[in-house]
């Protein structure tokens, strides 16, 4: 699969709940290496409930992930019990991250300017 940077980041940025996901798994790989179970169970660290994301939804997330290159996984067959895949994040995800803290930090300044008008416009109305 060639690598495709614009179609890849195209759409991946902003407050969807799935950006969201890709971040925090980005963040916490970026820490170091994890299980996907953890990176679940990471989630409560940055505010997001870990029941809204089943175990099965995060490994499709992980898998696509994986396809557009932002973490490798191996299988990790070491102690008792059955095999476990372990991801880790790839340079191709750092950048993900990057681009994804500067187009967010954008965003928020964005919805706090839209918040304040918003806000503006409501207490107008108040006094109608």
């Amino acid at each position: 699969m060639k690598f495709n940077k614009r179609r890849m980041y195209a759409g991946k940025f902003g407050f969807k709940m799935n950006n969201i996901i890709y971040a925090i798994f980005l963040a916490s790989l970026a820490e170091k290496p994890s299980y996907g179970y953890s990176l679940v169970e990471k989630l409560e660290e940055y505010g997001v409930d870990s029941s809204f994301v089943p175990y099965g939804a995060a490994y499709r997330i992980l898998r696509n992930m994986e396809v557009e290159g932002l973490v490798v996984s191996k299988w990790d067959t070491s102690g008792s019990g059955p095999a476990k895949r372990i991801y880790e994040i790839t340079d191709n995800g750092f950048q993900f991250l990057r681009d994804w803290v500067k187009v967010s930090k954008k965003n928020l300044e964005l919805m706090e300017k839209i918040l304040n008008k918003i806000s503006e416009v409501v207490e107008d109305g108040k006094n109608k």
